[in-house]
């Protein structure tokens, strides 16, 4: 590796040497110093924030079963009563065929 000069803000980065090998390091090409390091720093700042923010989507996942599985109990409840309404109106019907 070759020593570089250091860049100042506004300058543009020399294009960097093609790589070798697949794995191996590339550097930026076409932005300067200021902004990459900017860019990085964003960077940063949003890996922070998708890997701290999973518990809202937990408790928004948790909040939405929560709210179906009252619903479901709702459904459930109305259904026994309506069954109990038929059952009902079968022996009334019942009552005044006999």
């Amino acid at each position: 590796m070759h020593a570089q000069e250091p860049l100042t803000p506004g300058t543009k980065a020399p294009p960097a040497p093609p790589p070798s090998n697949d794995d191996e390091w590339v550097a930026v090409e076409g932005l300067d110093a200021h902004t990459v390091k900017l860019k990085r720093e964003y960077e940063a700042e949003v890996e922070q924030k998708v890997a701290t923010d999973h518990v809202h989507v937990i408790w928004a996942y948790g909040l939405i079963w929560a709210i179906f599985a009252v619903y479901g109990a709702i459904l459930w409840k109305r259904s026994l009563s309506l069954g109990r309404d038929v059952d009902a109106l079968r022996s009334q019907i019942d009552k005044r065929v006999r």
